[in-house]
C-alpha cells in the first residue's frame, strides 16, 4: 500500500486526535495542533495507514525525510514495514523519532537498528501538582515572585473567542519587546502561535489570560497528548509585572490539574536559558527522543 503524505488540513483533526489518543504517548510531537501549525515551518506531512498515524517532516541539512514511531493501534511490524517499504521507493534507510519505549521495542525487534538520544529534543514533564502549588524549599523563590505578583489587582479567566485579541495584543507587544533586531526565529514563532489562536477552537485548544488592572498581560494554552497528560504549546506573559510568567504559569494549572496527572512544557530546543528555566521548574521526568536508524 502507498503512503499518502500530505499536509494536514484542519478536517484531519477528528480522525488524527482518535488515533493519537489510542497510542498512549505523552511526547508534544503526537499533538495534532502542534502538527498543523508547525507545518510549513517543518513540512510536517501526515498521512493514515489503517489505524495508524504516520507523520514525517524533512526539517534536515540532507532533506531526507524522518518518520515519527507510528501512533495509533495495530500492526506494528506491518507499519514498521510499510514505512521501510516507503522509504525504500525514496531510495533512502528510515529514519525515525522515537520515545525510549519505542526505541527498546525497536532495538529489540530490528536488530540493524541504531539508536542516538536527542536531549536538546527531550520533553520535560511536570506533575500538575507542583506547578499548581508550588510547593517546598525547591519553590522557594517561584511563590516569591507569585507573592510579588498577587499584590497587584489580577484575574485569570478562560481563553474564549471573546478575549482572543487581548492575547493576540499581548503577543504583539511580546514581540515588539523581545525583536529589537531582526529575529527569525521570534517571528516564526509568533506567526506560528497567532495562527494558533486564529484556529483555537478549531484546534480543540485550552487555554487562560492574566490581567492586572483589567489589561492582558499574559496567556497560555495547549491540549490533551494522552489521558493522563496535558501539553502546555504556548505561553507569553509581557514583563510590566513581576511574575507573570509564573503567575500565568500557576493559575493554569491549578484549572487543569484536577483532569492531568502531568503537564509536559515541551523540549528546549538546545537553549541554554530555556533548559535553565524550564529545569527551575523541576520535572518529574523527562520524556526522552531518539534518532533511530534502520540498516540500508
Amino acid at each position: 500500500m502507498i503512503l499518502d503524505f500530505r499536509e494536514p488540513e484542519l478536517s484531519d483533526r477528528k480522525w488524527a486526535d482518535e488515533l493519537l489518543a489510542g497510542s498512549g504517548f505523552r511526547g508534544c510531537i503526537y499533538t495534532f495542533g502542534n502538527n498543523y501549525v508547525w507545518r510549513k515551518v517543518y513540512n510536517i506531512q501526515i498521512c493514515r495507514y489503517k489505524d495508524f498515524y504516520m507523520l514525517r517532516n524533512s526539517d534536515h541539512t540532507d532533506g531526507q525525510p524522518r518518520f515519527f514511531f507510528p501512533a495509533g493501534r495495530g500492526d506494528l511490524h506491518e507499519a514498521i514495514a510499510v514505512l521501510r517499504e516507503y522509504c525504500s521507493g525514496l531510495g533512502v534507510p528510515l529514519m525515525m523519532t522515537a520515545n525510549k519505549q519505542s526505541t527498546e521495542w525497536l532495538i529489540a525487534n530490528y536488530p540493524e537498528v541504531r539508536a542516538e538520544g536527542d536531549r536538546d529534543g527531550f520533553d520535560y514533564i511536570y506533575n500538575s501538582a507542583d506547578l499548581a502549588e508550588l510547593k517546598g524549599k525547591k519553590y522557594h523563590s517561584k511563590r516569591n515572585h507569585l507573592n510579588r505578583f498577587y499584590e497587584n489587582d489580577w484575574s485569570f479567566e478562560p481563553i474564549t473567542a471573546a478575549n482572543i485579541p487581548d492575547c493576540v495584543s499581548v503577543l504583539d507587544q511580546w514581540l515588539a519587546a523581545n525583536s529589537t533586531e531582526p529575529d527569525a526565529d521570534k517571528q516564526t514563532e509568533a506567526s506560528v502561535v497567532r495562527e494558533s489562536l486564529d484556529n483555537f477552537a478549531a484546534l480543540g485548544y485550552t487555554g487562560g489570560l492574566l490581567r492586572v488592572s483589567g489589561e492582558p498581560q499574559a496567556f497560555t494554552f495547549g491540549e490533551k497528548s494522552s489521558e493522563d497528560t496535558f501539553v502546555v504549546h504556548a505561553e507569553k506573559a509581557l514583563l510590566n509585572y513581576q511574575g507573570a510568567y509564573t503567575a500565568v504559569n500557576c493559575e493554569f494549572a491549578k484549572t487543569i490539574a484536577g483532569q492531568y496527572r502531568y503537564i509536559n512544557r515541551e523540549e528546549d530546543a538546545g537553549s541554554p536559558g530555556l533548559r535553565k528555566a524550564k529545569l527551575s521548574y523541576h520535572p518529574a521526568f523527562m520524556e526522552e527522543k531518539y534518532f533511530v536508524r534502520f540498516g540500508g
